[in-house]
């Protein structure tokens, strides 16, 4: 007895690639999906950190004397809020403060903070220096 020749596909050849097509799509979005907020976050933290390191430098560059004294010494006082020129696409809400502290009579302690985002997602950016009266110390 012959058999009928067959040529092409079988339904349940054409279905078992359907699905494993499917599974694969399913996958790759889902980590395309992770991989762009885990790179969202590396920028934000990169611009962030960009932001907090020019105004420490700012902050290197005055004079000892342009530094406001605080008391009690190792107290941090708020100077300089800049939260208004953080970049719009960090984050929400985006906080950016400048502290000094007079830890001696002879050195300032500078700190600057940028915060962003909110809950678990929060992050935050600090650097530190102290300014002598001779010069930078860090």
């Amino acid at each position: 007895m012959l058999r009928p020749s067959s040529h092409g596909f079988t339904v349940v050849e054409l279905l078992i690639t359907l699905v494993v097509i499917g599974v694969l799509f399913t996958s790759f979005t889902t980590t395309f999906a992770g991989l762009e907020n885990i790179s969202k976050k590396g920028n934000d933290v990169t611009l962030a950190s960009t932001q907090a390191f020019s105004k420490l430098q700012t902050y290197e560059n005055l004079n000892y004397t342009s530094l406001p004294a605080t008391a009690p010494a190792g107290t941090l006082v708020e100077v300089e809020d800049f939260s208004g020129s953080l970049p719009t696409s960090l984050e929400s809400p985006r906080v950016g403060k400048v502290y000094v502290n007079s830890s001696t009579s002879s050195m300032k302690q500078v700190l600057v903070r940028v915060t962003f985002g909110s809950g678990s997602s929060q992050r935050f950016i600090e650097y530190v220096t102290f300014i002598q009266k001779n010069g930078v110390g860090r």
